[in-house]
Order: structure tokens, then C-alpha cells, then sequence
């Protein structure tokens, strides 16, 4: 028997397991992708030690590889030193996602989480609960459940089937390629005339991203080559190993849905509320936001329908925190080019101005 399913094993699907297991609930994780093929650096900011720490996962960071600077140059703006990753605190870690979402995986099942391999195909209200049906490998298998929780990233599977909206900033796409580093322990970012660059190290190689426009990266994205052409020395060093390897392409917009919750579902981490990563908040906020979902569904369960609403506020109140310091960067208006100004522009209105209907 579960009481709550989570659609979607990544990092804020995975801390909710880990929190409600923790509160001896019955969870089920349901992931089409269980983890992560290719090696991604994420960065960790010094003050997610302590979500880390609370899930169970401090031994992750013990063997991360420590950031102990930013690099920054932001055009005539010239932001030194931090100035161009708000957050990063003392210092950080370069995490690769594999071995987070291992680590992750490893502690939920040590708890009695169950995790499945298989999608979400449809869902019905039954009773107080809900009818699911997931499909796998073996077939399909339908489940009875009391909460439906929406780890499913942007997409908002869940969420979106209930009525939900979610509203979205600029459009921004970035292009990311892993490849061998010496970069040490220093984390690069730069402005260029249309985007920015950034570089997260590991012990066995960095993460490249280039965050622009969808129409830029798409065009960039058929050659690696074509970024090098904005980038100053140090990040043209870097770049130059990634060779033929053709960068994934990720939506990386600003979202945030205009209901996170309702009777029996809650949506957490890039479901319910995404954010540029310029912010550097796309791993912390999905360990936190997951966690803290996790317990608002212990709760739900134990009787207090209020809980999911002090969560939804909570998710608004972060997503206007971390807007209104990501536009500190766009509005330092580095170059004076359409990139820049929209994006300079955009943090004068609602970061969720723009509609995207379910």
C-alpha cells in the first residue's frame, strides 16, 4: 500500500521520498529515466550543507569537488569576484549529478522508499484518492493513492492536469557539454553580446553552459565553435576541448505555476517554481523545495489541511526573493544589445508575465 506517489525521481522528487519516508509514510517513486547517463556538474552554494546534512546526504558532499571562487567578468559592468553567481557564499561544490541522484537513490531505498521504473499514463480521482496507472517495462500497473506529488520538472505533468498555469519569463535556452578541465577549483562565468557563459568543475572535468536566446542557441548549437566567438581566453581554453561534441539543449526559462497545490496534490522543485541559472539556485531549490513538499504531504496525511497552502507560500515567497536578485544581473546591462535589454527589462515585471496554457 502507498500513500503517496511521486511522479519523477530527480532531486526534489527523491528529498520528498526521503522526507516522508522519514515521517513513515509509504512512498513510491515513479521515473521514466531513473538517473543520470551523462556526467553534468551542478553547483552547490555553501548554504546547501544544511538541507544536504537534514536529507542524509552530507557524505556527497565530503567527496564533492569544492568551489572556492567565481571568475566573473560581466562585460562594462564589471562584476569581479561572485559578483556575476549571486549566492555562492563561502564557497561551494561542483556536484555531478550521477552521483547525486545515487546517493539520493540509495538513502530513499535504505529508508523503504520503492522506486520504479516507469511513467505516469493517466490519473483519476477515486474517492479521497486516486486511481493511477503507470506504465513500465512489464506492462502497466495501476496504484491507489492518497497524494499525488509533481516532481516532474517543468512539464508540471500533474499540476498542469488539474487546471494549473504556468507562467514563464524570458525565453532563455542553454546549450551544456561536459569535457576534460583544469580549471582547479574556480567557477567561470561571463557576459557575452548574446548570453553568458558558465563553467562548473569537477574533479574529472567541467560542465559548459551558454545561456541564451532559444533562436541563438539553437543556432550555436550545431557547433560548439560558434559559442567561441563571444568568449574571452580563459573560457575560449575551456571550450575549445568540447571539439564536435554537440551541446543538449535545455529550457532553462523562469517558471512558476499560479497554483502549486489542491485536494490531494502538491507540485515541488522545477514543477512548481524554476528559475534562471544565473540564480544558481536550480539544485538547492529542488532539494528544499522537495523536502519541505515532502513534509507539507506528512502532514496533509496526518489531518492538517493546511499544509499544502503554507507550502505554496512558501514557493511563491522564494520565487520573488531569488527574482528579484537574479535581475541584478541582467540589470547591470553589460552589453547594450536586444539580449541584454529584454532580459533587463523583464526583471522590471512579474517574472511570471507570460502565460502558458495546459
Amino acid at each position: 500500500m502507498t500513500d503517496v506517489l511521486i511522479a519523477g525521481g530527480g532531486p526534489a522528487g527523491l528529498a520528498a521520498a526521503i522526507a516522508l519516508a522519514e515521517r513513515g509514510v509509504a512512498v513510491t517513486v515513479a521515473d521514466p529515466a531513473m538517473g543520470v547517463a551523462q556526467p553534468r556538474a551542478e553547483l552547490l552554494a555553501h548554504g546547501a550543507k544544511a538541507i544536504m546534512d537534514r536529507l542524509g546526504l552530507g557524505a556527497t558532499l565530503a567527496t564533492a569537488h569544492v568551489v572556492r571562487d567565481v571568475q566573473s567578468r560581466w562585460g562594462t559592468a564589471g562584476l569581479q569576484a561572485h559578483g556575476a553567481m549571486p549566492g555562492l557564499g563561502v564557497y561551494g561544490w561542483g556536484v555531478d549529478r550521477r552521483a547525486l541522484s545515487r546517493d539520493m537513490r540509495t538513502r530513499a531505498k535504505a529508508l523503504g522508499v520503492q522506486l520504479v521504473h516507469a511513467s505516469l499514463r493517466s490519473t483519476e480521482t477515486q474517492g479521497e484518492g486516486w486511481r493511477v496507472r503507470l506504465s513500465c517495462a512489464a506492462g502497466q500497473q495501476v496504484m491507489q493513492v492518497s497524494i499525488l506529488l509533481d516532481a516532474t520538472g517543468r512539464a508540471s505533468r500533474i499540476a498542469r492536469r488539474q487546471g494549473a498555469i504556468a507562467r514563464h519569463g524570458p525565453d532563455l535556452v542553454a546549450a551544456i557539454w561536459h569535457v576534460p578541465s583544469t580549471q582547479g577549483h574556480v567557477m567561470q562565468a561571463e557576459a557575452a553580446h548574446d548570453g553568458w557563459w558558465y563553467a562548473v568543475p569537477l574533479d574529472d572535468g567541467a560542465t559548459i553552459g551558454f545561456v541564451g536566446s532559444a533562436r541563438s542557441a539553437k543556432a550555436a548549437g550545431a557547433s560548439p565553435a560558434a559559442f567561441l566567438k563571444a568568449a574571452d581566453a580563459r573560457l575560449a581554453r575551456v571550450v575549445a576541448q568540447a571539439g564536435a561534441v554537440r551541446p543538449r539543449l535545455m529550457d532553462c526559462r523562469s517558471a512558476i505555476l499560479d497554483r502549486t497545490c489542491g485536494p490531494g496534490w502538491l507540485a515541488t522543485g522545477d514543477a512548481a517554481c524554476a528559475f534562471d541559472p544565473i540564480s544558481s539556485q536550480g539544485v538547492f531549490n529542488a532539494l528544499s523545495s522537495g523536502f519541505f513538499a515532502g513534509q507539507a504531504a506528512a502532514d496533509a496525511l496526518a489531518g492538517d489541511a493546511d499544509a499544502p497552502l503554507v507550502f505554496e507560500a512558501l514557493v511563491k515567497r522564494t520565487a520573488e526573493y531569488t527574482h528579484a536578485r537574479t535581475h541584478l544581473q541582467y540589470a547591470a546591462l553589460p552589453y547594450d544589445t536586444p539580449f541584454w535589454r529584454q532580459q533587463a527589462r523583464a526583471g522590471h515585471e512579474n517574472p511570471a508575465h507570460r502565460v502558458i496554457p495546459a
